[in-house]
């Protein structure tokens, strides 16, 4: 499973790496934006590279601790738009507008992100055993499909 990070901020950065850290760990691969794409003063328009990794990723989790900058806001739109995964991790002063309308979504304690963060990668961890449980199951149903269909030529 492919998961992107999006995030606005510095103390947001270091979320996101935490994660991707922590996520290592559980065999997730984890892509998070370089910090130079993170202007706060910057249009929004994304780079080939960071639109890349969107398009290939299962799942988006936006961290948002603070009013998110406009290449934030762009990604989170452009995971709604390619129909991902879109789960907000949020600040106690974000405003629920920026996440209500969202299934999960993780409360996020800035002095001590380490709870949330725990629960996000059990998250992941367990939609990611779902994931390789449904392919386990549709590769078995192919392969006795496939053996029905051989023996009854052999008849």
């Amino acid at each position: 499973m492919k998961t992107f990070i999006s995030y606005s901020t510095a103390l947001d950065q270091i979320i996101a790496l935490r994660l991707q850290t922590m996520a290592a760990v559980y065999g997730m691969t984890i892509y998070v934006p370089p910090a130079t794409t993170r202007q706060a003063g910057g249009t929004g328009l994304l780079i080939p590279e960071v639109q890349e990794h969107l398009r290939q990723s299962d799942v988006v989790l936006a961290v948002i601790t603070h009013r998110p900058t406009p290449s934030a806001v762009s990604e989170m739109n452009s995971a709604v738009t390619l129909r991902k995964l879109l789960i907000p991790i949020v600040g106690p002063g974000v405003p629920p507008e920026y996440y209500s309308n969202f299934e999960p979504y993780f409360l996020v304690d800035p002095h001590d992100p380490s709870q949330a963060e725990q629960q996000i990668v059990q998250f992941l961890a367990g939609k990611q055993q779902a994931e390789a449980a449904r392919t386990a199951v549709l590769a078995l149903t192919t392969l006795a499909i496939a053996l029905l269909l051989l023996g009854s030529k052999s008849k």
